[in-house]
């Protein structure tokens, strides 16, 4: 089994921007421990609300709306979704016996680029203090951008694959 220690070695940056921001009080060490709170440990607090949202049936969060039909539409997202890279894309292979791990993996997927996309303009609320404004304002809104894909794709494909689910097909 290959072990993976780029989870270790993120947890260990974090420990140490952490000591290094209370030792050296600088405010580069605490904008990294900030980031490293912010991006690494949000993210899998927000996947888990949202499987427990899955568990509890909330079916607002779920549901596709008329809007969001039209939109995906008029943007074709059926000819481009399968052109952009995932993480592993086994994660979203569909078989009979897997379809609980896809719906799981869609929802991880989609909230946690939602988390990002919004997490995205946090460095605008830093130029009140760095100044910038305007840089990481067209940063931010660019790395927003890069997200919105997966956002819609994910959201494109969860009735399909819900309505798969309950047909056991």
């Amino acid at each position: 089994m290959k072990k993976n220690i780029i989870p270790l070695f993120l947890l260990l940056l974090m420990i140490f921007s952490i000591i290094g921001a209370c030792v050296f009080k600088h405010w580069s060490f605490m904008f990294l421990a900030a980031e490293f709170i912010l991006f690494h440990l949000v993210p899998p607090f927000t996947v888990l609300l949202s499987m427990l949202a899955y568990k509890k049936k909330l079916g607002f969060w779920f549901t596709q709306y008329e809007w969001e039909k039209a939109l995906y539409k008029k943007l074709k997202v059926k000819q481009w979704k399968n052109k952009l890279p995932t993480y592993d894309s086994s994660l979203f292979a569909i078989n009979a016996e897997t379809k609980e791990s896809v719906i799981k993996s869609m929802i991880q997927a989609e909230n946690v680029h939602l988390l990002l996309f919004f997490l995205s303009f946090v460095p605008v609320l830093l130029s009140l203090w760095f100044g910038y404004l305007w840089h990481m304002l067209l940063m931010a809104a660019l790395f927003a951008v890069m997200h919105l894909p997966f956002i819609i794709i994910q959201r494109f494909n969860m009735p399909r694959i819900l309505r798969m689910k309950s047909e056991n097909v």
